[in-house]
């Protein structure tokens, strides 16, 4: 493990031991939409999470490993809607760990650039917004479709050069260190069937705000003019609003061509195509949650 990554590992470790009022602070909205014991952004991670789905919905599979899988939320998802055996990794000892005790969900402690599974172990492989924070990402796609024997589905935040440039420059731990766009992955074309979906329509930024209504850290006047009404905000956009954004982005991603996320799906030879495509609801997803976690187990 590189000197970057190893850096980085406390850094993430200790994010997956946050705790407020003794509840486990989620990284992903596993008890709901607007709990506040999660991490900001609903909204664009049900977007992301809607795309992955979709994605899965063309394919038979019967095991799939989500690597760099967080507290396990994906995975649970995708156990339950499609009855799959799954499993996580991630480079985050206590995250491997959250997965287990929330979800009962098996983990390994592993780097991306070299993971401890035998060639095409897994039908499908998931690697969401991950690959932007490693040291290698094209080491690390190898190693991706080494362990696969069907489908490998990526997703990557789609930024401005400057803003990788920037994060590279003022060494942000965790930071995204690579700029992708729907070409990135084009060097692969030979060996895989390629596809891509744009997400994350930049328009909808401040509608998702709007309607999540999380009071910002920002002295500035606006923000403060927001803060102020977010109760109100909170009244009038309800989880019903967060449904249809999320069901828009894909209107609004192909009608106006600007994108701030990327679904890829590498098909490899031995992947399983279904008959009929099996159909995701957001509400399907949006609803899935887990009971508040308290921490008791802190490493």
């Amino acid at each position: 493990m590189d000197s970057y990554t190893e850096k980085t590992k406390k850094y993430v470790d200790d994010r997956f031991n946050m705790t407020i009022d003794g509840i486990y602070f989620s990284h992903q909205p596993i008890y709901g939409y607007r709990n506040k014991y999660s991490s900001t952004s609903h909204i664009s991670r049900y977007i992301i999470t809607k795309s992955i789905l979709n994605a899965l919905s063309k394919y038979k599979f019967s095991n799939l490993i989500d690597i760099g899988g967080a507290e396990g939320y994906t995975a649970y998802l995708i156990q339950k809607l499609f009855g799959a055996n799954v499993q996580i990794t991630d480079f985050s000892p206590n995250a491997c760990l959250r997965a287990n005790e929330i979800f009962g969900i098996n983990g390994t402690t592993c780097d991306i650039h070299q993971l401890p599974f035998a060639d095409n172990e897994f039908e499908v492989t998931l690697c969401s917004e991950t690959i932007e924070h490693v040291t290698d990402y094209k080491k690390a796609i190898a190693e991706l479709l080494r362990i696969t024997s069907g489908v490998l589905i990526i997703t990557v935040p789609h930024e401005t050069p400057e803003i990788v440039a920037k994060n590279i420059k003022d060494n942000i731990l965790h930071g995204h260190i690579h700029y992708f766009d729907v070409h990135t992955l084009d060097y692969l074309k030979k060996e895989v069937n390629l596809a891509c979906q744009k997400t994350l329509s930049p328009i909808l930024i401040v509608p998702r705000v709007m309607a999540e209504a999380y009071k910002k850290p920002n002295t500035k006047l606006i923000f403060k003019l927001y803060n102020a009404i977010t109760p109100l905000l909170k009244k009038m956009f309800r989880s019903r609003t967060a449904k249809k954004l999320v069901n828009a982005d894909n209107w609004f991603v192909q009608t106006f061509g600007k994108y701030g996320g990327i679904t890829f799906v590498l098909e490899k030879k031995g992947c399983r195509k279904r008959d009929t495509i099996q159909k995701i609801k957001t509400t399907a997803f949006m609803e899935i949650k887990v009971n508040e976690f308290y921490l008791k187990t802190p490493l």
